[in-house]
């Protein structure tokens, strides 16, 4: 095992499926191919994980999502998450793909808007992610993710949404210095305002508000606090869109929509955002999709399986067509509750393939 940072991140590139086949590198700019399903990645079964590796591997997946979960009353990462995080990494190196890591929480469901996050919530955050980046500085990741779904009310209140890009910033610095070879990403944004209770944001007027700037990206406030540029070495998107094609445009009431069906226009808002110097540019040019789906289940599956199928498709090559540098799908197996909703599996939950699933192995 390579022992330097640098020399870990440097030496072996990526490489696609053709790559690994033929024994050639892949070019410089093709996107690559991801996989998230935490409940099987992070499984302490290791038939569970078996089945995931043997997907990833036959889909050649070069790149799995993982977030594991955050108590924000922990400071420090306990154990079993190191070694979870640490197997994954292990057996992910083994099918020929990289974990690109993040934490989610849930701490503001139900709550206002407006309530307060608090310095010690902020530090115990970080404190925990960076023991956690301390702890597999010597492993080889594709890297870390700052925050999930800042637009989303669940995650963080959106009227503090201008005390957002200076944690983020904390948590990049933090990650940085405990593992100074690995990329740490930006912004890993929700779609768009999920329902009508006000408590969550279309993400371009998101970061728009929480960097101080007008819709014409002109500066809202010349004060130092208003003047926090975003860093990151690439920006993240979650590019759902469950009632439409993703390449269905919106209308221009919906250009704050990052949906998948808008790559044009968010590529457009980021560099708005660099112009305005709220956004490094190099996050702006590494844009990754950290998760998309379409739903493939019932009870809210909108579209056929073979529609589904179809979209897929469309979305991996438009996504490709944009100069996307990764495209991840959320989950490869549907899950074994019948009430949780988000069934967006390329296969059933014993694992029986959906049409989808041939679709997304034949991606490249």
């Amino acid at each position: 095992m390579l022992k330097t940072t640098m020399m870990r991140r440097t030496v072996v590139p990526l490489l696609t499926a053709g790559a690994i086949a033929g024994g050639v590198a892949a070019p410089a700019n093709a996107m690559q191919k991801g996989l998230e399903d935490d409940s099987m990645v992070l499984s302490d079964n290791a038939a569970t994980r078996a089945a995931f590796w043997s997907a990833a591997k036959e889909a050649r997946v070069k790149v799995v999502r993982v977030v594991p979960r955050w108590d924000p009353g922990a400071s420090q990462v306990d154990p079993a998450t190191v070694t979870r995080v640490t197997r994954a990494i292990d057996e992910g190196r083994a099918a020929g793909a990289k974990l690109l890591i993040g934490l989610y929480q849930g701490n503001f469901r139900g709550k206002s808007s407006s309530s307060k996050v608090s310095s010690t919530f902020q530090k115990n955050y970080i404190w925990y992610f960076q023991s956690l980046a301390t702890a597999i500085k010597d492993k080889p990741v594709y890297g870390y993710l700052t925050w999930n779904e800042p637009n989303y009310g669940t995650t963080w209140p959106q009227k503090r949404a201008k005390q957002w890009p200076a944690f983020s910033n904390r948590v990049y610095k933090a990650l940085k210095k405990s593992d100074k070879g690995a990329k740490v990403f930006v912004g890993e944004t929700a779609p768009n305002v999920r329902n009508a209770t006000g408590k969550s944001s279309n993400p371009g007027a998101f970061f728009r508000t929480a960097l101080c700037l007008k819709s014409n990206y002109k500066p809202s406030s010349n004060s130092k606090a208003c003047r926090t540029k975003l860093l990151g070495d690439g920006f993240t998107l979650h590019t759902y869109d469950f009632d439409y094609s993703p390449t269905k445009k919106p209308s221009k009431s919906r250009k704050d929509w990052w949906v998948h069906g808008n790559l044009t226009e968010i590529k457009s808002q980021l560099k708005k955002l660099v112009k305005a110097k709220r956004l490094s540019s190099t996050a702006a040019r590494n844009i990754h999709i950290s998760e998309f789906a379409y739903r493939t289940e019932a009870p809210n599956n909108k579209f056929s399986q073979s529609t589904v199928a179809k979209y897929t498709k469309s979305a991996w090559n438009s996504a490709k067509k944009a100069g996307i540098k990764s495209f991840t799908w959320y989950i490869l197996r549907n899950p074994a509750n019948p009430a949780d909703n988000f069934r967006s599996g390329l296969q059933s939950s014993n694992g029986t393939p959906y049409p989808v699933w041939n679709t997304f192995k034949a991606l490249k």
